[in-house]
């Protein structure tokens, strides 16, 4: 049975972390989703076929070690943002009645409370776990299903040991926070200024979103493909889906110059220059997929797909200068984009629809740059 405790705690913390992270959290589940229902009738596989895709993918993850280190990664990182949170709100004034209605109890049933609480956050890496552990059961792979199970054990476990130690000592009057700011100061020229800001406050966003694209790149997928591994279409495929998740860093990039930036359209920059900054800036945030290119792809296949990357990424970045921070109209049109490049990379259209995506992303910017849609 759930202690009092622990219902308090759920509705405290648990709740207020979901919606402190509602639009990353919703976010990487509609790319996820889209990507997995919205591929079979838009490709040219059969059902079949791509339901074997499908299984491929999910075996990848249950029995091929490094995708499972990856995985873990990404999960660690989720934690370490609740743990932030959580002793964030731990601080809070009006939940200051916690260190001494929580600290009257024993240690262990603290310790299930929090365990509970925890749970709860890490809902969404847990159900990824149960299904491990069915496919695993399944396809008579155990040992790794076995580890993911007591991985989640384990953060889930320490977590809750952190509350309760965190809990103790502020109620003893000792503070106790946890902060991932970087404290290293340097120089910030202007087009890295989303750079710095990426790293101080959507730093688990970023990270997610690398991990998508480049297991986009080096998954199963890829390897379902490895007889034609060099066809600029099934290489241009895997490149745009990458691309198109980075629609959240995208849109907070929008976001963070209309809010925090829009001062800067006053500064004697031209719009080539401004423009210039945003492509040497995505050509920085590009660096993983790039160093993945380089090693896998001839030279001039890699010089290719990078092309295509950063004019696709201009072009969804322009997109909002046109949309403005209107979300549920700038992912339907986003994601109509998206089919339309799909179909152009299967008929072999690559560079051409790359060609079209560049002048239309400097169109929208150049026109729309001095003309923001308005904040609503």
């Amino acid at each position: 049975m759930i202690s009092p405790l622990a219902i308090v705690l759920t509705k405290i913390f648990s709740r207020g972390f979901y919606r402190a992270n509602a639009s990353t959290l919703l976010f990487f589940f509609v790319v996820v989703a889209s990507y997995a229902i919205f591929m079979t009738p838009a490709g040219t596989m059969s059902h079949d076929t791509f339901a074997l895709y499908e299984l491929i993918v999910m075996m990848t993850f249950i029995n091929n070690p490094v995708a499972m280190t990856v995985i873990f990664i990404a999960w660690l990182l989720y934690t370490v943002k609740s743990w932030q949170y959580v002793t964030g709100q731990l601080t809070a004034a009006e939940n200051g009645f916690l260190y001494y209605s929580s600290t009257a109890l024993s240690k262990f049933r603290q310790l299930r409370s929090w365990w509970w609480m925890q749970f709860v956050i890490a809902l969404p890496i847990t159900a990824y776990g149960l299904l491990s552990v069915v496919f695993g059961i399944v396809y008579h792979h155990y040992l790794l299903p076995f580890i993911t199970l007591t991985y989640l054990f384990l953060l889930i476990t320490v977590s809750a040991g952190l509350y309760v130690w965190l809990a103790n000592r502020l109620s003893a009057g000792t503070p106790a926070a946890i902060s991932l700011r970087l404290s290293i100061r340097w120089k910030k020229p202007f087009f890295s200024l989303y750079l710095y800001h990426i790293l101080h406050k959507i730093k688990l966003g970023a990270v997610l979103t690398k991990i998508f694209s480049l297991f986009c790149l080096a998954s199963g997928a890829y390897s379902l493909f490895s007889g034609n591994r060099h066809d600029s279409r099934v290489s241009g495929l895997l490149v745009l889906t990458a691309i198109t998740g980075h629609l959240y860093l995208i849109y907070q990039e929008h976001r963070f110059e209309v809010m925090t930036l829009a001062f800067s359209r006053t500064f004697p920059y031209s719009r080539n220059r401004h423009f210039g900054y945003m492509t040497l800036r995505y050509l920085l945030l590009l660096l993983p997929e790039i160093v993945f290119l380089a090693a896998t792809a001839p030279p001039l296949m890699a010089i290719l797909l990078l092309a295509y990357a950063l004019s696709a990424l201009l072009c969804f970045r322009g997109l909002l200068y046109w949309v403005g921070l209107n979300m549920n109209v700038y992912l339907p049109i986003v994601f109509a984009i998206y089919i339309g490049l799909f179909w152009l990379i299967m008929y072999g259209y690559l560079w051409q629809s790359a060609a079209v995506m560049l002048p239309l992303a400097y169109g929208l910017f150049y026109t729309r740059y001095y003309k923001l849609a308005p904040v609503e």
